[in-house]
């Protein structure tokens, strides 16, 4: 029978497709085949299991973020130099946080630093709409295209805490910016907008010059001071002592000028000459004749070179002395007016010869000199000194490196600012307390108040090291004032740190600005006891890793503000 137009007709099988017969030989199938399809009788292909079960669960896996972010501009086709608006909407459910970028990247849409925007958040239908406009700049002509910015979110759990987390990208901006000269009506040019700056202020750039610049005048006022300060050194020695016979005979001349001896009471006038003569005496053989008795006096006077005064003639002064003062003898005039020339003849016949004056004023010198060697032989040695300041300088460095990354976590310029004021206030008050500062412990150095000048051992020439060891024991613990002014000039950014280090290196005792100020000096406690020599390499490392702390946190912020 002939077919008719539109019939379905018999298919024969294709090569490989699986007989009846096929399948009852072979393994039973795994599931049952569709049966064909009545208007085309074309068997379907059934459906892959596992292509079913992976199309289930890729939109799972593929689930949309849950904040929505769009973002339009407020003019369409702004002009170059126009002031217009990043209108930013987030909108997601009131159990989502979202974190749009404080400073975000707009370019080449540059942002205003003095007008952070404003933000504007709502509830509507369930859902938290956040609206965020953000002033910026159009400082390029013709098709801008910024980039995408990325929003992070998280979804808070029912204790508070963070959950699901991810991130979702606000999509790129594209505007045409139309140039000043691009205008359908008027070909005039437009007036120029009020000028901005297309560069941040480098704050720490600026403080960092004005230190170096501190730093450059105290460094030329301190060396002008220390050229000053040696040249008046070199011409100024040390005043040679007046002899003690000079001193007599110019009393006795102003007492003879002064009419004393008629019009005062004769105990007065006696007890003026025996005041000059005890004082002659006592200089001219080194003795305290002023606080002696009569008796102690004339036993001082046993045994020295009198060149022919006897000593019954001063036993007669003393005794008839010691009737007028305090017996009230009367005296008169003339009588008085002839003690006064025994003294004379008494200061002329004794007086110290040119040669002794010389001899003298060389064993003065010389004492002077032992002063000074004994003042920088009991001062710490210069490389401790350093290691010791190294090691205070990277203590205050590290607290500062502390505080400053706090301050640029939390993003707070004000603690940031602080953090470096921290380090001038430690090494202001560094030495408070104990022997010194942390550095000065370790080292077993001191501050001290000593006067070398108390140093009475007459053989301390001979036993320069053992007077040495002996002052740096005994020396006197300087007090909290003097420990906070040595220190003061240190709080001076740089300017004092320069100043103290140049009138230490160059002054011959190695005195800083600020132990010369207080009158202090830092002296090694461990006198005699050290075994190894100390070297300089300590103390710069420690000075080099202490600045390194300090320049850490301005090379993260490379000059950009918090």
């Amino acid at each position: 029978m002939a077919q008719t137009a539109g019939a379905p007709t018999a298919r024969a099988p294709t090569a490989g497709a699986p007989t009846a017969g096929a399948a009852a030989a072979g393994a039973a199938p795994t599931a049952k085949l569709p049966a064909p399809d009545p208007a085309t009788g074309v068997r379907p292909i059934p459906a892959d299991p596992a292509a079913a079960a992976a199309a289930t669960a890729e939109p799972k896996a593929n689930k949309p973020a849950p904040v929505r972010v769009s973002a339009t501009l407020s003019k369409a086709e702004p002009t170059f130099g126009d002031r217009v608006e990043v209108v930013v909407t987030l909108r997601y459910p009131t159990n989502v946080r979202a974190f749009f970028p404080r400073k975000p990247d707009l370019k080449p849409l540059l942002t205003l630093p003095d007008d952070p925007g404003r933000v504007e958040r709502r509830e509507e239908g369930g859902e938290t709409v956040e609206v965020l406009t953000i002033p910026v700049l159009a400082v390029k002509s013709g098709l801008i295209r910024t980039p995408k910015v990325e929003v992070p979110w998280h979804r808070v759990t029912a204790s508070g805490g963070a959950g699901e987390s991810g991130t979702v990208s606000m999509p790129g901006l594209r505007a045409v910016v139309r140039s000043q000269f691009e205008a359908a009506t008027d070909v005039k040019p437009a007036p120029l907008p009020k000028a901005m700056p297309l560069v941040e202020e480098n704050a720490p750039l600026k403080v960092g010059l004005l230190v170096l610049a501190m730093m450059l005048v105290a460094g030329l006022l301190t060396a002008l001071g220390l050229r000053v300060y040696r040249n008046r050194a070199m011409r100024d020695e040390p005043e040679p002592e007046i002899p003690p016979h000079v001193v007599a005979f110019g009393r006795i001349e102003q007492l003879m000028r002064s009419g004393r001896l008629e019009a005062d009471e004769p105990r007065l006038v006696l007890g003026e000459i025996s005041a000059i003569l005890r004082e002659y005496v006592g200089r001219r053989y080194r003795f305290n004749a002023l606080d002696m008795t009569s008796t102690e006096l004339l036993e001082g006077l046993e045994g020295q070179d009198l060149r022919g005064i006897a000593m019954s003639e001063f036993q007669d002064f003393t005794s008839v002395g010691d009737l007028v003062k305090f017996a009230r003898q009367p005296a008169t005039p003339e009588f008085l007016a002839g003690q006064v020339d025994w003294v004379r003849r008494v200061v002329d016949r004794t007086m110290q010869t040119p040669e002794e004056v010389e001899r003298l004023r060389q064993q003065q010198l010389a004492r002077l000199a032992r002063q000074k060697r004994l003042r920088i032989q009991v001062m710490a040695p210069a490389p401790l000194r350093l290691l010791a300041f190294g090691i205070d300088l990277f203590v205050g460095a590290a607290l500062t490196l502390l505080v400053a990354w706090l301050a640029i976590d939390t993003q707070k310029q004000g603690l940031f600012d602080a953090s470096y004021v921290l380090l001038l206030v430690w090494m202001a008050l560094r030495d408070l307390l104990g022997d010194g500062s942390p550095g000065k412990a370790l080292m077993g150095l001191r501050i001290a108040q000593w006067d070398p000048n108390a140093e009475s051992d007459p053989d301390a020439a001979l036993r320069e090291d053992a007077a040495a060891r002996r002052i740096s024991r005994q020396a006197q613990v300087a007090g909290l004032g003097a420990r906070l002014q040595r220190n003061l000039l240190m709080a001076l950014p740089g300017a004092g740190l320069v100043a103290e280090a140049l009138t230490c290196w160059y002054l011959p005792e190695m005195r800083r600005l600020g132990d010369q100020w207080a009158e202090t000096r830092v002296i090694d406690g461990r006198y005699g006891l050290r075994r190894v020599k100390a070297g300089w390499a300590p103390g710069v490392a420690a000075v080099v890793c202490a600045a390194v702390c300090l320049l850490l946190p301005l090379l993260v912020l490379g000059g950009r503000p918090l």
